[in-house]
């Protein structure tokens, strides 16, 4: 168990400490929390609740330490940013086990730089480059001619299909596939119809640094070239990436988004749950995506959209509301017309 004094933390997150200095065992949610832990408040609503808390340090929002006479408080600008800098501090990992288990099977001509932790029934293919710190979990298929970035996680049964490249501090979550054929059909007129004939791919896949992917996404390679992740970019769970995708760096991809084959996001794009873009679309640098949206053309820069077609969410918005009331405009709409004779 970590024991770390407030002061300390207080330093790390640019806080302002108000109150007695002691040392704090972890963090935790205001009803779960002991003494020693500490709780964070992000708006008036939670302040009730948290002064009832057993914690005796709060961290919020500057200006809310009056409402915490009785607890040691850090004020900081932004209380979500430095929540997520303290549970780096007091994250919970289990030490990997060094070295490269005689159960993995490595081909000729792989290079792997040591330290690293490379577990039972991993299959690396010839070619491969593993550079240092890097883990790699049970069941994990690394494709040949790949290179995985120095302090990066490859969690269980994950398929790196070849000539992949993963950057440095990479995460991957287990049932991640990277690097399967996009898909890509060419139908051929036949007699009775038509036939399916499968384009092959010829390109890879690029994961640029501090990348993060959620378990069972899938990221197909470039039919030519590449598909591209850019760099801090986190994509989370069951999320599809099609062929010769270019998604720029700081991205947010939320669960079940399907991204169809040569769609560009630039940077700081963020995609809600279920949105789906369609091939060739462009979401300009900083737009956001409610959602259940369906993207089709460009999206401007920093513009926020919702729908089908996805439009101004503003607009949009407005819709929904006429539309409820669709019902109850049409039945006053019908004293007007005149029945036909």
């Amino acid at each position: 168990m970590k024991k770390i004094k407030i002061s300390e933390l207080t330093k790390r997150i640019n806080g302002i400490l108000i109150g007695e200095d002691f040392e704090v065992e972890g963090i935790n949610a205001i009803p779960l929390a002991e003494e020693r832990d500490l709780i964070f408040v992000d708006s008036l609503k939670r302040v009730d609740e948290a002064q009832k808390s057993k914690a005796k340090a709060v961290l919020c929002p500057e200006g809310f330490a009056k409402y915490f006479p009785q607890k040691t408080v850090i004020e900081v600008k932004n209380v979500r940013v430095a929540f997520a800098k303290l549970t780096e501090i007091f994250k919970r990992e289990i030490e990997p086990k060094w070295g490269i288990s005689s159960y993995a099977f490595i081909e000729e001509e792989v290079k792997i730089e040591e330290p690293c932790a490379i577990y039972p029934l991993v299959y690396i293919q010839k070619g491969a480059k593993i550079e240092k710190n890097v883990v790699i979990y049970p069941g994990v298929f690394i494709g040949a001619f790949s290179e995985i970035g120095e302090n990066t996680i490859i969690y269980p049964n994950v398929v790196i299909y070849p000539y992949t490249k993963i950057g440095k501090n990479c995460i991957i979550h287990a049932g991640v596939v990277i690097g399967a054929d996009g898909f890509g059909f060419a139908q051929e007129e036949m007699e009775e119809g038509y036939k399916n004939i499968k384009i092959y791919h010829f390109g890879g896949v690029e994961i640029e640094d501090d990348v993060e992917i959620g378990a069972n996404t899938t990221i197909d390679k470039a039919v030519f070239g590449k598909t591209i992740i850019g760099r801090g970019t986190k994509i989370d769970n069951l999320v599809q990436v099609g062929h010769n995708v270019r998604v720029g760096k700081e991205n947010i991809l939320v669960s079940h988004t399907a991204i169809g084959g040569s769609a560009v996001l630039e940077d700081y794009v963020m995609l809600g749950g279920q949105v789906g873009v369609a091939p060739y679309s462009k979401i300009r640098k900083g737009a956001k995506v409610a959602g259940k949206s369906g993207v089709t053309g460009e999206i401007p820069p920093g513009e926020e959209v919702a729908g089908i077609p996805a439009i101004k969410a503003d607009i949009w918005k407005k819709a929904v509301i006429i539309f409820a009331k669709l019902p109850e405009i049409y039945k006053e709409l019908k004293k007007f017309i005149k029945p036909q004779s």
